[in-house]
């Protein structure tokens, strides 16, 4: 567990430092930047560095309504830096027109892509592999607790081609056509 947070703290001083070295040339202040999956793990400390930095005025894209609750308390930013939409169901086309956009990401010049599809774990099977777990402890040579029982699966709507394809298609068309000239994916 101490790994994977190490890992992630490096992941994002990297992306922090990328986007603050692709802005170093420029002596304009507050460069927009647009974090969408602002609200998952990486997302949400994407946008709080971000945030927490006098060089950039970022915006950061969640799924739902709670979301957005939750990361202005975490973070402590107002409603104004946060957009709630589904990047499944964006529609890029709308932007040449200025339809169903709001006028907060016009003028980015960066959008971080920290959108991905979470699994969550079937608790019955969870359930039965703590079951098996006291025959297991009399059992020799077997572990305890065999993580291969467990089973996971995804919400309605929230599967790896929609998310993880589909979204990240039309955020990227999305970026072309506000003219957003860095776009940088975090996987």
């Amino acid at each position: 567990m101490a790994s994977i947070r190490l890992f992630a703290f490096l992941l994002i001083h990297i992306v922090s430092v990328l986007v603050v070295r692709s802005f170093s040339q420029s002596t304009i202040p507050n460069k927009k930047v647009i974090v969408t999956g602002a609200a998952g793990r990486t997302g949400k400390l994407v946008f709080s560095s971000l945030f927490r930095s006098e060089k950039f005025d970022v915006v950061g894209l969640v799924r739902t309504e709670q979301s957005a609750k939750k990361l202005i308390k975490d973070v402590k930013c107002g409603l104004e830096h946060i957009w709630v939409c589904d990047v499944t169901t964006i529609d890029p086309q709308c932007s040449e027109k200025n339809i169903g956009l709001p006028k907060g990401l016009s003028g980015a010049e960066a959008m971080i892509i920290c959108t991905s599809a979470v699994p969550k774990i079937s608790k019955r099977s969870l359930i039965k592999a703590f079951l098996k777990v006291p025959v297991n402890l009399l059992t020799p040579g077997k572990k305890v607790f065999n993580f291969r029982d467990l089973q996971f699966r995804y919400a309605e709507g929230q599967y790896p081609e929609k998310v993880d394809y589909e979204g990240q298609v039309n955020q990227i068309e999305l970026a072309k056509r506000l003219g957003i000239s860095h776009v940088i994916l975090l996987r």
